[in-house]
């Protein structure tokens, strides 16, 4: 088993970007839930503070950076999990930093750590990206992706009376990533790249509510001064919120490939034509009422086809 073991050190004064008191909270919170039931997405997990976390490290020991010893201990319990061994945390309370350093030796028949962590490939490159048999394709993987991902650079910021999720990033690369992660679960993350980091954001209100809801239940959204409905919060709840993203940007979609077809003088095929009419007639239906609701009905699957063979024909006269 790994061991936390607590020094103080001393520390540069270039640490991580300043995280507000309200941030704190929430990732204290966010590192009391409980870990992920698989040890891949506990693997995910740990992959996703260290990519968005990492300081200078050498060859065989792993380093990384975090203003929270919250999530320091829970990196070292994820790290662990999955076969590192006498994990350290070394903590300035004054600077407010807190250094997790993991030996990562080249034994013979074992992949570096770095290696099942999605750093490096195989060979020893570096991996711009978290690759995707880390986060499995899966649901559990991208909540445990991005709860990584907030534990290790996440703000929740005040803007007005809303609040926003920001992630500063190390690269575009995993910012594109973690925005396409959020697609899972129901989340338009946007990237930007000023003249700092690359960042995504999440600015929606009801997504805000739900990507910290999912990653870290009721007391995290509660944590980030969001309103919470009474009662836990269901896989099923979670799942309509999602689906009506998803049924929001598809209508977006549509309406698009009906205004390039437009342009470009084409006259879309009349089942095509309805299958769009009837997505944007109905926004916030799944696909199986929507195809209920054509005349005559459609299957579900006889639906989506049209639909993706609308957007296609859009896309080449693009």
């Amino acid at each position: 088993m790994g061991t936390v073991r607590r020094r103080t050190t001393a520390s540069t004064p270039s640490g991580p970007p300043a995280r507000s008191a309200g941030t704190r909270t929430v990732v204290a919170t966010l590192a009391r839930v409980a870990p992920p039931a698989r040890d891949r997405d506990a693997g995910a997990e740990a992959a996703a503070i260290v990519r968005w976390a990492r300081a200078a490290g050498t060859a065989d020991r792993l380093v990384v950076e975090l203003d929270s010893p919250e999530a320091a201990s829970r990196l070292v319990s994820l790290l662990t999990r999955i076969g590192a061994t006498d994990g350290v945390v070394r903590g300035d309370a004054e600077l407010g930093t807190w250094h997790v350093e993991a030996p990562d030796p080249r034994d013979p028949g074992q992949d570096p750590l770095a290696a099942r962590l999605g750093l490096v490939d195989g060979r020893g490159r570096t991996l711009p990206s978290p690759p995707a048999w880390l986060t499995g394709g899966s649901l559990p993987g991208a909540v445990a992706t991005w709860r990584g991902a907030l534990l290790a650079r996440g703000h929740v910021e005040r803007r007005g009376a809303a609040a926003a999720v920001v992630v500063d990033c190390p690269a575009p690369g995993p910012a594109l990533a973690l925005a396409e992660l959020g697609l899972r679960l129901g989340v338009r993350a946007g990237t930007r790249r000023d003249e700092g980091p690359s960042r995504v954001e999440v600015t929606d209100p009801a997504e805000v509510a739900l990507l910290l809801t999912t990653c870290g239940g009721r007391a995290t959204a509660a944590a980030a001064g969001l309103e919470v409905p009474d009662g836990d919060p269901t896989p099923a709840s979670a799942n309509e919120a999602r689906a009506t993203v998803a049924a929001s940007r598809a209508g977006t979609a549509v309406a698009e490939a009906f205004a390039a077809l437009a342009r470009a003088g084409v006259d879309v095929p009349e089942p095509l034509a309805e299958a769009g009419r009837l997505r944007l007639a109905h926004p916030e239906l799944g696909l199986a009422d929507l195809a209920a609701r054509a005349d005559p009905p459609l299957s579900k699957d006889a639906l989506a086809g049209r639909l993706r063979r609308l957007l296609a024909l859009a896309r080449r006269h693009r």
